[in-house]
């Protein structure tokens, strides 16, 4: 690439992460007040602030019901503490993810040939919003950043696995329960016979953040305490819908299409669909074709992409009766993410993996139009025509001035929704007032 083109490729970088910054803040205006949002700040500012887990409503302290755990709302709470507005709140939230998702990739893929620092804030950035709920990380809950944990864990794994495997504890105790599924399942596939004692060991860093959990629970609330939590901790997994439980003593055919009929998912845009469904089974063709070259650069087995997406992919589509679309980000976000690592980070990857993984990632554009540009310059670049469009530029640049446009139609779309007044003085006097919690959610009346 010539000097020219790289000073382009630079400005549409700084263009890209300036349309991400205003596209959080005009977001963040544009959110109705949401209970869970409440709830999950004013419980993380107790936590921060005393080691009480508890929000300022009918919830015990360290009660089940809060299924947003500490990591969800960091951000949120530097942000109140800072700023006593709810907007900036929601926006420092994103960037604590983002900066959190920035340290992991850096701290894996820093020796990378292909890594380019300024590049990976940029990709950092951009990807988060590919996440068809991302702007649950306004919201402050949890599925996006437990999601991004476990994920960089997967690459970690071969560095560090004591490290690896504390972060995906640290994302099912600290962040979503739900993503005990595909961190057990990833277990499973590291397990080997003639390794059992040192494992075990191994193991333990997984539930280091487990056993910190429920001691803090015991010296907080007592044992009688920490054993009603348990008690109904287990009855609401097996008694409430969207856990999934109810439909495995009835499951069948019938079940599986009746959940469906009756879901939001039923009712959603062909667009949802095909990120949910086609987008997995596209990444988990090239990492079983790819298999190999995968183990060797980055030391992840195929049968562990596999069980990491097919455990909340099956969970989701067979068993959930809702099919909430924020529900999905457990296995689509891992679909992004490793699209876009094999993408840039692998070596050795054919050219026909690379248009599949691409096509991939524009199935989470923002327009259909974009969609079809996306995929028609892609193929146009790698097709053997007398003009070598590669000669000029890299796949990557391309990618950039792409997403950068897709970050403009967001924008445009961001803009004409309505937005919402959240600056409510009861609330910066005391965000635990029930008169802040009346006012906050009165606007949904």
């Amino acid at each position: 690439m010539n000097k020219n083109l790289k000073k382009i490729e630079i400005v549409l970088i700084f263009m890209g992460i300036g349309m991400v910054l205003n596209l959080i803040y005009k977001t963040s205006l544009t959110l109705k007040p949401w209970e869970d949002e409440i709830i999950a700040l004013t419980s993380s500012i107790n936590f921060y602030t005393s080691l009480d887990y508890l929000p300022n409503n009918s919830y015990d302290n360290y009660s089940y019901g809060l299924t947003s755990g500490i990591l969800s709302s960091i951000g949120g709470v530097i942000g109140w503490t800072i700023t006593r507005d709810l907007i900036f709140t929601r926006f420092f939230n994103f960037l604590y993810v983002f900066f959190v998702q920035f340290l992991m990739t850096y701290s894996i893929f820093k020796t990378n040939k292909n890594y380019k620092f300024l590049n990976s804030i940029f990709f950092g950035l951009v990807l988060i919003v590919l996440v068809p709920w991302w702007f649950s990380t306004l919201y402050l809950i949890a599925e996006v950043i437990s999601t991004l944990i476990f994920v960089n864990a997967l690459f970690i794994y071969n560095k560090n696995k004591k490290l690896s495997l504390f972060l995906m504890g640290c994302s099912v105790i600290f962040g979503k329960f739900l993503l005990l599924i595909p961190t057990g399942l990833f277990l499973a596939t590291t397990i080997k016979k003639t390794e059992i004692k040192k494992q075990i060991q191994e193991i333990i860093y997984y539930l280091l953040p487990f056993i910190a959990w429920y001691s803090l629970i015991f010296l907080k609330i007592g044992s009688s305490g920490l054993e009603t939590y348990f008690q109904e901790f287990i009855g609401t997994l097996v008694g409430r819908p969207d856990s999934g439980v109810q439909s495995v003593s009835t499951f069948g055919i019938a079940t599986v299409i009746d959940n469906f009929i009756n879901s939001e998912a039923n009712n959603w845009t062909a667009a949802s669909i095909l990120r949910t469904t086609l987008a997995p089974a596209i990444l988990l063709f090239v990492t079983f074709k790819d298999r190999i070259n995968i183990k060797n650069q980055f030391g992840l087995k195929y049968s562990s992409i596999l069980l990491s997406i097919m455990g909340t992919f099956a969970w989701f589509w067979l068993l959930t009766p809702f099919k909430y679309i924020r529900q999905s980000t457990h296995f689509v976000l891992i679909v992004i993410f490793v699209s876009f690592y094999l993408l840039l980070y692998s070596y050795k990857l054919r050219n026909v993996y690379k248009v599949l993984l691409l096509i991939n990632l524009s199935l989470f554009l923002s327009d259909i139009k974009l969609i079809i540009l996306f995929n028609i310059l892609v193929i146009i670049y790698y097709l053997n025509t007398p003009i070598k469009i590669k000669d000029y530029f890299s796949i990557e640049s391309l990618v950039i001035f792409l997403f950068v446009i897709n970050l403009l139609n967001m924008n445009i779309e961001v803009n004409t929704k309505d937005t919402f007044n959240t600056n409510f003085q009861s609330c910066k006097s005391d965000i635990f007032s029930d008169l802040c919690v009346d006012e906050y959610l009165s606007i949904n009346k």
